[in-house]
């Protein structure tokens, strides 16, 4: 059976993301709420090299979030977020999760129109509490540069770079510096119907879990991780990660939005390990 976090943890993160959220509600009149139900199914939860030791998992995800939006003039303005989400492994219950976030997004367009080009700088903090691993405990610093233009009424286009920290508070293991870089191309189909294609290149620091057995001797920095087995060790690397998500949005009602996705990940890590990975996700959006 799954372990719940504990409700120290999810007070802790919930009282910190009330706090934000009404302040901005005090601040501006003017906000959006979202709720985000979720399921994502992991075939390589554990991320590991052997086909005989992957483990999958389901994971339920439920979430909220309090945005507001503001135009600071005719072709720019800003967006600012918080958002706290909780996750719920079935079969590694060590691994539940809650996260809060808050982000503010500065848009631009330079030259006003339907079709042309526009730009977002995003600064986001996470802070991160897992259930039953305080190895993962920690916080994730990111800044995101993306530009974007609608090509035509049914195809638009994203390109984004995305810089990010994490700090782990027990262990070495779990602090990683990534760069991210992402293309996205989405048709709508109809009005209600739309697809979409994403691609993202991670460089960096990436982790997989291995028996203590199987030594890799391109990293020294380890650490135990009893969540997969007494004898399971996290090993952190540098690597890529490439994956390729495939999509699809439908539109239930004006307010509510059903996404089905499946995405696809491989990593190449230093001394030629390598492991990867299936997810297939769906998920329900209801702004209020």
């Amino acid at each position: 059976m799954p372990n719940s976090p504990s409700g120290s943890t999810f007070v802790h993160i919930a009282v910190y993301t009330a706090l934000l959220a009404g302040g901005m509600a005090q601040a501006y009149a003017d906000t959006t709420i979202d709720a985000v139900a979720a399921f994502r199914y992991n075939d390589n939860v554990n991320r590991s090299e052997r086909d005989s030791l992957r483990e999958g998992d389901g994971i339920f995800s439920l979430g909220g979030a309090l945005g507001y939006r503001r135009q600071l003039g005719n072709n720019h303005g800003f967006i600012a977020n918080a958002r706290i989400d909780a996750d719920l492994h079935t079969n590694f219950g060590d691994l539940d999760r809650v996260r809060a976030k808050t982000s503010l997004t500065y848009l631009i367009q330079p030259i006003r129109g339907f079709n042309r080009p526009w730009l977002a700088l995003t600064g986001a903090f996470n802070l991160l509490e897992f259930a039953a691993s305080d190895i993962r405990d920690g916080n994730v610093t990111s800044v995101r540069l993306e530009a974007g233009q609608r090509l035509t009424d049914r195809i638009a286009t994203r390109l984004g770079y995305t810089v990010s920290d994490r700090d782990a508070s027990k262990t070495q293991v779990f602090e990683l510096h990534q760069r991210v870089f992402h293309a996205v191309g989405e048709y709508a189909v109809t009005n209600r119907l739309g697809i979409y294609l994403k691609y993202d290149l991670l460089e960096g620091d990436v982790v997989t879990g291995a028996p203590r057995a199987q030594k890799l001797r391109v990293s020294r920095v380890r650490t135990p991780d009893r969540v997969f087995g007494p004898a399971n060790v996290a090993w952190r690397l540098g690597g890529e990660l490439h994956t390729l998500r495939l999509g699809s949005k439908y539109s239930l009602s004006k307010r509510t939005v059903l996404d089905v996705a499946a995405h696809h990940s491989t990593t190449q890590a230093d001394g030629d390990n390598q492991w990867r990975e299936w997810n297939l996700s769906l998920s329900l959006k209801h702004r209020y």
